[in-house]
C-alpha cells in the first residue's frame, strides 16, 4: 500500500479529491472545517481564562499554548496561541460565549469573527471610476509611476509632462499592470516633504491625462495628504493610497467615504526622516495587528466602510531587515480582518541585503522571488516597477496552483 501526503490549498482542491475517491459530495463542508489546523494568537488574557481555554481547546481535540505561569496563576496574564481546524475553533467559540467570567464572552467573540473572516474576504472592490477590481481569482499587479526625481529606484522616474505620462501608463498597461499608482512624493529613507501646491500640480496633471485614455483603469494615489487626495479623487482617481495609515492626517477617512473611494492603510511609525530609528518592537506582528485595529476604527468613524479598506503592513517602514523578512514569512498573520491585503517589497533594501545587491538596478530576481511568494499565499496587491517580469511570475504561481490533480 502506497501512501503520500496531501496538503489541500483550497476547497475546490479537496472537492475535486473528493470527487476522485467517490466520496458523497455532501461531505464537502465537513471536511473543508478540518482541512488545516489554523494557529490564532490571542493577547493579555486573564491567566484564569486561559486555564479554561486551554482545557476548552483540548477537549475539543484542538490545543493551546500559555505561559508557563498560567497552572499555578504565578502570572496574572497571558497570551495565548491556539490550535485548531475551523470547526473546533467555531465550537470552541460557541463553548465559552456562556462563561460570564474574565472576558470569555469576548475572547469568543473575537476568536469566531476571526475564523469567519480567514475564509470569507470579499470577491471584488468596487470602484467609484475604474473598474472593479477581481479578488480571490490571482493576484493583481499595481504599476509603479513615480513623478518626482528624488524616488530610490531612478528608472521608475515619470517627467511630469503630458506625453511622458500618458506614454508611461500605456506602457505599465500593456506589460499587464491592473492598476496605476501615481506619487509625486518620495517616501524613501530620509526623503523630505515637498511643498503641497507642488504634488497637487504634478498628480491633477497626471489622473486627468491618464483618465482621458485610460477610461476604465484603476487609478490609485499614493499620498498623505486629504487636499492631494481631492483634487484626484475629483479628477477620476479611484484608490488613497496612504503610506502614513491615517497618522498624518486622520480626515484622510472622511476624503475617501466622501467619494466612495478605497483607502489603502499602511503601518509606519514617524516620518520618512525618523523612521529608520524607530524599529523597535517587543511583538511585530501585534503591533501590526492593533495598528491596523486601530485605524480601522479611526476609518469607520468618519465613514468609511470597512469593504473599502486595504491593508498593507509597510515593508521597509520603520522595520529592519529581520522585521521584513518576518512580515514576509507571515504574509496570512492579517487575514484575520477580512480585509485585502498589499505587499510593496519591490526593490526596496531588504532584497538588496537578501540577495547581496547594493544597487537597486541589481534587485529584480530577489522581487520575483516576493511575487511568486505573495501569489502562492494569496496576497490580493502586488505593488511593482517592473511589470511585465512579475506578471510572467504570477502566471507561473497560478498555474501551479490551479492545476488539478491527475
Amino acid at each position: 500500500m502506497a501512501i503520500f501526503q496531501m496538503r489541500f490549498l483550497n476547497k475546490e482542491e479537496l472537492a475535486y479529491m473528493l470527487q476522485k475517491i467517490g466520496a458523497d459530495k455532501r461531505c464537502l463542508p465537513f471536511f473543508d472545517n478540518k482541512r488545516e489546523i489554523k494557529s490564532l494568537y490571542l493577547s493579555d488574557v486573564d491567566v484564569r481564562a486561559a486555564n479554561i481555554i486551554k482545557q476548552e481547546m483540548l477537549s475539543l481535540g484542538g490545543d493551546a499554548a500559555v505561559n508557563s505561569g498560567a497552572i499555578d496563576c504565578s502570572s496574572s496574564r497571558s497570551h495565548i496561541i491556539l490550535f485548531g481546524t475551523k470547526k473546533q475553533l467555531l465550537l470552541f467559540s460557541d463553548k465559552i460565549k456562556a462563561m460570564d467570567w474574565w472576558g470569555l464572552p469576548e475572547i469568543a467573540k473575537e476568536v469566531k469573527t476571526a475564523v469567519t473572516l480567514l475564509t470569507d474576504k470579499p470577491h471584488f472592490l468596487k470602484l467609484p471610476h475604474g473598474n472593479d477590481i477581481e479578488l480571490n481569482k490571482k493576484t493583481s499587479l499595481m504599476g509603479i509611476m513615480n513623478l518626482t526625481s528624488d524616488s530610490f529606484y531612478p528608472e521608475s522616474r515619470t517627467k511630469i509632462d503630458a506625453e511622458n505620462i500618458r506614454a508611461k501608463a500605456l506602457e505599465l498597461m500593456k506589460n499587464g499592470a491592473d492598476i496605476l499608482d501615481i506619487g509625486a512624493e518620495s517616501t524613501r529613507p530620509n526623503a523630505k516633504r515637498i511643498p503641497e501646491d507642488k504634488e497637487i500640480a504634478a498628480i491633477s496633471l497626471a489622473v486627468k491625462e491618464i483618465r482621458n485614455i485610460l477610461p476604465t483603469t484603476p487609478i490609485s494615489i499614493d499620498t498623505t495628504r486629504k487636499n492631494v487626495a481631492i483634487v484626484a479623487l475629483e479628477a477620476g482617481a479611484d484608490i488613497i493610497n496612504d503610506i502614513s495609515g491615517l497618522t498624518y492626517e486622520p480626515e484622510m477617512a472622511k476624503v475617501a467615504a466622501d467619494y466612495n473611494a478605497l483607502l489603502v492603510l499602511m503601518h509606519m511609525r514617524g516620518t520618512p526622516e525618523t523612521m529608520n530609528s524607530m524599529c523597535n518592537y517587543e511583538n511585530l506582528l501585534l503591533e501590526i495587528s492593533d495598528f491596523f485595529e486601530e485605524k480601522i476604527e479611526v476609518a469607520e468613524a468618519q465613514g468609511l466602510k470597512r469593504s473599502n479598506i486595504i491593508l498593507d503592513p509597510g515593508l521597509g517602514f520603520a522595520k529592519d531587515y529581520s522585521q521584513n523578512l518576518c512580515i514576509l514569512r507571515n504574509l496570512n498573520a492579517f487575514d484575520t480582518f477580512g480585509m485585502p491585503m498589499l505587499i510593496a517589497a519591490s526593490r526596496k533594501n531588504t532584497i538588496g541585503i537578501a540577495t547581496k545587491s547594493e544597487d537597486p538596478k541589481e534587485r529584480l530576481d530577489g522581487t520575483l522571488a516576493v511575487t511568486a511568494l505573495c501569489s502562492w499565499h494569496n496576497i490580493d496587491i502586488v505593488r511593482v516597477h517592473d511589470v511585465a517580469e512579475n506578471k510572467r511570475v504570477i502566471m507561473m504561481t497560478e498555474a501551479i496552483k490551479e492545476i488539478s490533480h491527475v
